[in-house]
């Protein structure tokens, strides 16, 4: 931990008391000590030491109070014992060493520490927001004092001025920035934010090329609380930069933290939503935190120019969706009221079934939008316009015919929710959907068909990729997604003639004797489905297609066996063999029977 140092006019200084009477008057004036204390620098070697690299602010908190009691006991300047207590504060009067300054220091520390660890458990209990108000407040007062003593005592050096005034302005910035989502004065937080800019910017550039890390930390903070301020006072310029700044590596976690914060500050006001004409009361906050993400999402994902970043948003807004649907669907199955729909005749939904689908609509949707990403993403990767990272697999023309596959059908999931089915606007709206995205897909087939040399059979699915695009022109889809259907005519078009004349080419040299052929050298058509042959007689009156009837075939029987040997078989006579073996089994019965008498007879015999 960086230590205060003490910078004295004089190596050896005396007080008044160890001059002598006589020559008080004689001595010459004497330079007061001056203290330099890096407020920035200790604080922050404090904070990553001892739990905010992990934050922790309980852990930091605690240790915050220890140094505080240690200060204390080390100079002395106790606030009385167990039984009394006698209130001590740090005064211009009382400081005479520089520890003194540590101790409003690390009580200005101590209380915005236990003001953010309860800001992280008032998620789990909302109770704890007051206290933590509380604290927030109390942290800008003693922050003040702390300035003020510093001023009017005159014991530091300019450099410590300096900072303990950036050091306040920033922290009262930041109270009020804390307190501006319930208050809703972002203009307050932005003048101490400025003057807090305006001096750290002075230091980085007076400071070592270690401590100017540090300092600028801090200004890359401070630049970000002064956008996101201006943004909610209505500075569209603001909110550009603020999305802009979402790719720098080193303030995208803090930017995120920073915009989930407010925005659960304000899906906690989101009690109802409006949609299809019908108002749902919206209970859980998870649910009401996806509908403002989702809300908000749209605008950003227009300011994201790299497919794999927008891919990326949507797979974590999907992932809320889930949840939020899943927190529905458990209310549903609780709901002793609720009965399965079956037919649309059944009547309007339910409030909370119908939110169930609102939801389910938002799933489905940002499904199609991530899937939209996705092939943008591989057709540049198989067009050759980018590499595919190291250890991943390229994606093929299969892979886009399946993700268009995807796309139909999640688009075709939506017009059967419940209580959507009457909905004809949406209907259309969807069928202009699946024809385009069918179109696209009869283009990747025949892409791939084109790879493999089939050319006539691209020809026809280039084709049929026209057909899908004038009857998605006549129905109600997006401008954007005409634009791209009219790049993707434009496209079928240059790829049609080539593959015309592949075709072509492809047949005269598959047949180059077919002229000579005579009819009587061809077969029917039944005999030649696996060989292409142009026979001008298969369009005419009588083709050679079958015969008909046709003719007769022999089917072979299914033999019988019949076992006709075994009455012309005269076995070998076995009689011989039969008494023997009678012989053999009363020889052994009678030796049984003899040995049996002799142990008896032996046993009831006398000498």
């Amino acid at each position: 931990m960086a230590v205060a140092s003490t910078v004295m006019a004089e190596t050896h200084t005396m007080t008044e008391g160890d001059v002598p009477p006589a020559d008080r008057d004689h001595q010459p004036h004497k330079e007061k000590a001056l203290y330099t204390l890096k407020v920035l620098s200790a604080v922050r070697e404090a904070q990553l030491t001892h739990g905010l690299r992990h934050s922790d602010y309980q852990l930091y908190r605690q240790y915050c109070s220890r140094r505080i009691r240690r200060l204390r006991k080390n100079l002395d300047f106790i606030q009385g014992d167990k039984k009394n207590f006698r209130k001590k504060i740090v005064t211009v009067d009382v400081i005479k060493d520089d520890r003194f300054l540590y101790i409003p220091l690390m009580t200005i520390e101590r209380y915005w520490a236990y003001a953010m660890q309860l800001k992280e458990e008032s998620q789990q209990d909302p109770r704890k927001k007051f206290s933590m108000r509380n604290k927030l407040r109390n942290a800008a007062k003693y922050v003040a004092n702390f300035e003020k003593l510093v001023e009017e005592s005159g014991v530091c050096d300019a450099r410590t001025q300096l900072e303990v005034q950036g050091y306040s302005a920033w922290l009262q910035g930041t109270v009020l920035f804390e307190l501006a989502d319930w208050t809703h004065e972002w203009a307050k937080p932005v003048e101490f934010f400025n003057k807090a800019l305006a001096i750290y910017s002075k230091l980085t550039n007076a400071v070592s090329e270690d401590e100017s890390e540090v300092y600028g930390g801090r200004l890359q903070e401070l630049e970000v609380k002064l956008r996101f301020c201006r943004h909610h006072l209505g500075d569209r310029s603001a909110t550009d930069t603020l999305l802009a700044m979402r790719g720098n590596e080193a303030l995208g976690d803090k930017l995120d933290n920073l915009l989930a914060s407010a925005r659960e500050r304000q899906a906690a006001t989101l009690s109802e939503v409006t949609w299809k004409g019908r108002t749902v009361a919206v209970k859980h906050e998870k649910v009401r935190l996806f509908l403002l993400n989702e809300g908000l999402i749209h605008e950003e994902l227009e300011k994201i120019s790299s497919a794999d970043e927008r891919a990326e948003m949507l797979d974590k807004l999907l992932m809320e969706c889930k949840d939020a649907i899943q927190l529905v669907r458990d209310d549903l199955k609780n709901d002793p009221t609720f009965k399965p729909r079956q037919l649309s005749s059944d009547g309007p939904v339910s409030p909370l079934h119908f939110l169930h689908t609102y939801l389910s609509y938002h799933r489905l949707n940002l499904t199609v939008l991530r899937n939209v990403a996705l092939v943008d993403t591989y057709q540049k990767i198989v067009s050759g316009e980018i590499e595919v990272e190291d250890g991943k697999k390229a994606p093929k023309l299969q892979d886009l015919v399946r993700l268009q596959e995807i796309i139909i059908q999640n688009l075709k999931e939506i017009t059967h929710l419940a209580g959507l089915e009457d909905d004809l606007q949406l209907k259309q709206s969807i069928e202009g959907q699946i024809l385009a995205y069918k179109a696209h897909r009869c283009y990747f087939v025949a892409e791939s068909f084109v790879k493999m040399e089939k050319w006539a059979e691209a020809l026809v699915l280039y084709e049929r990729t026209l057909s899908h695009i004038k009857a998605a022109d006549k129905s109600q889809i997006e401008p954007s997604m005409i634009k791209g259907l009219d790049n993707l005519s434009a496209l079928v078009d240059s790829k049609k003639f080539t593959a015309h004349a592949q075709a072509i080419l492809a047949s005269e040299s598959s047949t180059p004797n077919v002229s000579k052929l005579s009819i009587k050298d061809k077969k029917m058509l039944v005999d030649r489905l696996d060989e292409y042959i142009e026979d001008p007689s298969l369009t005419s009156n009588n083709p050679c297609v079958a015969q008909v009837p046709s003719p007769m075939t022999s089917v072979p029987c299914k033999p019988l066996f019949f076992d006709l040997a075994l009455n012309h078989v005269e076995f070998p006579s076995l009689e011989d063999k039969i008494e023997s073996k009678k012989q053999a089994a009363g020889a052994s019965v009678g030796g049984l029977t003899g040995l049996v008498k002799g142990l008896w007879g032996g046993w009831g015999s006398k000498n």
